[in-house]
């Protein structure tokens, strides 16, 4: 381990494995957003679009790493927005400070803002603005917090609002993440830095990310659904990796499933890289034409274009770029340490 940041980052990855998708919490919420951190110790990256982050040092001053799980019922804008940030602290009284704390920072960033009771969590902290179809909900359990946060982009259009249905949203979260993450054991701060980089060698297994990658996650390995948090189509994904038995996922310079047998990982490939009506077909690598690759043609206006996928033994590897070079040279090298890999 090279930094305590580092293992705060591995601490965070941890802890996204027991973290609930938003897709778990209700099937309405298919879509993602890339453009929001999933892992994340610097609050900024992953909650800054959604609460009053420029007091977070002071209101958390322990916080040790977080993972955010979010989803949305419509790909663009057009329905509801859920997100659940769970934030690991030393113990649970800093836990429910900081709870407290994060709370009374967002409410003060607005004269508009007004609390609201979370019946079946009185142990919540929540307010919302009563013009506005949306909530936040800070909740401490244990040695976690977990800020909920609902955005309704339809009723917000319309100008309608209705708190009930907010309320009822935060519970049923909290009724799901809750008890899934009280399965994961936080590691104590002073045994941090001993973290295993690794999960069954899987990083190890794929091409570094180049350092020119505009990201907000880091390279990471994972269990094989933790996949699905990452993923903007999180429902179609969560079928073909259920399909194919996977059970490691890891991202790096490409991303990385383990099926389970080779058979599996070549039609996992097959399932999540091949031609839909979006996407046309384009060269394989010219030294490698085992590999596929296609070119997006849909009408996503910062969608990546090209990708290229292969499959080898039990593994089965996803590369994507702006460049068609590019997203071949990362297959073809990927491919190359797999076939090399011990």
């Amino acid at each position: 381990m090279k930094s305590l940041d580092q293992a705060r980052i591995i601490e965070a990855e941890r802890l996204g494995n027991f973290v609930p998708a938003a897709l778990d919490i209700d099937p309405r919420f298919m879509h993602g957003n890339p453009f929001m951190a999933t892992v994340f110790v610097d609050p900024e990256a992953a909650l800054g679009k959604v609460m009053a982050v420029d007091r977070f040092a002071e209101a958390a001053a322990d916080f040790v790493a977080g993972f955010q799980s979010f989803g949305r019922t419509e790909a663009e804008n057009r329905g509801i927005d859920l997100m659940n940030a769970v934030m690991i602290f030393p113990d649970e009284q800093k836990a429910k400070d900081a709870a407290a704390a994060l709370e009374r920072v967002d409410y003060e960033a607005s004269n508009r803002n007004t609390a609201v009771p979370i019946p079946k969590y009185p142990a919540a902290h929540a307010h919302w603005q009563p013009n506005q179809q949306s909530i936040g909900s800070w909740y401490a359990t244990g040695k976690f917090v977990v800020y909920t946060w609902v955005y309704d982009y339809l009723k917000i259009y319309i100008e309608k609002v209705d708190l009930p249905a907010l309320i009822a949203l935060v519970e049923k979260s909290l009724d799901t993440v809750v008890p899934s993450i009280t399965k994961f054991t936080p590691t104590p701060p002073d045994q941090l830095m001993n973290l295993q980089i690794d999960l069954d060698g899987m990083l190890n297994r794929t091409i570094a990310r180049p350092r020119e990658d505009s990201w907000l996650n880091p390279p990471g390995a994972y269990h094989g659904r933790t996949a699905i948090h990452f993923a903007n189509n999180a429902a179609d994904v969560l079928r073909d990796i259920e399909k194919a038995g996977v059970d490691r996922f890891a991202a790096n310079g490409i991303d990385l499933y383990r099926a389970r047998d080779a058979a599996a990982a070549t039609t996992l490939q097959q399932d999540l890289g091949g031609l839909t009506k979006r996407f046309k077909k384009a060269d394989s690598p010219a030294n490698l034409p085992i590999a596929e690759c296609k070119e997006y043609i849909g009408r996503g206006n910062l969608a990546i274009r090209f990708y290229c996928s292969v499959s080898y033994d039990r593994y089965a590897a996803f590369s994507a770029s702006h460049q068609l070079l590019d997203a071949q040279q990362r297959i073809a090298a990927e491919y190359t340490v797999l076939v090399n890999a011990r």
